[in-house]
C-alpha cells in the first residue's frame, strides 16, 4: 500500500475590484455626516439667538403693557381727583394737593402691586409627574 500526501498551495484570494468604490463611498459618507452636523450646529445657533430676541421683545412688551396700565391708573385717579376738586370747589387749596399726594401714592401702590403680579407670571411652570429634570431645559443654558 502506497499512500501519497498531497498538499496544496495556499491560493490567496485576490483583493476584490469593489473595495476601492467602498473606500470612496464610505469618506464621502463621512464628509457629508460631517457637513450636515456643522449645519445643524448652525441651524441650532439661529433657534438659540431666536429665542434670546423673542425673549427680550416679549420682556420689552410686558413693560410697556405695565407702564401703559400705570399710566391709566394715574389717568383714572386723576380724573377722580378733579371730579372732587371741582365738586368741592370751596375747600382750601390744601385739600387738592393732600389728594394729589394721595394719589401718586396710590398709583406707586398699583405700580408695585403689578410689578409683583408680572414677576409671579414669569415664574417657571412646575414640572408635572411624569417629567424627567433636564438640564437643557433651563434658560441659563441657552
Amino acid at each position: 500500500m502506497h499512500v501519497e500526501l498531497v498538499v496544496q498551495q495556499a491560493v490567496s484570494k485576490p483583493r476584490s475590484k469593489l473595495f476601492p468604490v467602498l473606500a470612496f463611498l464610505l469618506m464621502a459618507c463621512y464628509g457629508i455626516m460631517t457637513l450636515v452636523v456643522i449645519e445643524q450646529g448652525h441651524v441650532i445657533q439661529s433657534q438659540r439667538n431666536l429665542i434670546l430676541q423673542l425673549f427680550q421683545d416679549s420682556s420689552q412688551l410686558s413693560a410697556l403693557k405695565s407702564q401703559e396700565a400705570t399710566q391709566r391708573a394715574l389717568d383714572k385717579e386723576r380724573a377722580e381727583a378733579k371730579a372732587k376738586t371741582k365738586g368741592s370747589h370751596s375747600s382750601a387749596q390744601a385739600a387738592p394737593q393732600a389728594q394729589t399726594s394721595q394719589a401718586r401714592n396710590q398709583s406707586q401702590k398699583v405700580l408695585a402691586r403689578h410689578s409683583q403680579n408680572q414677576t409671579s407670571k414669569m415664574e417657571k411652570q412646575p414640572l408635572q409627574a411624569v417629567d424627567k429634570v433636564d438640564r437643557r431645559r433651563f434658560p441659563s443654558q441657552i
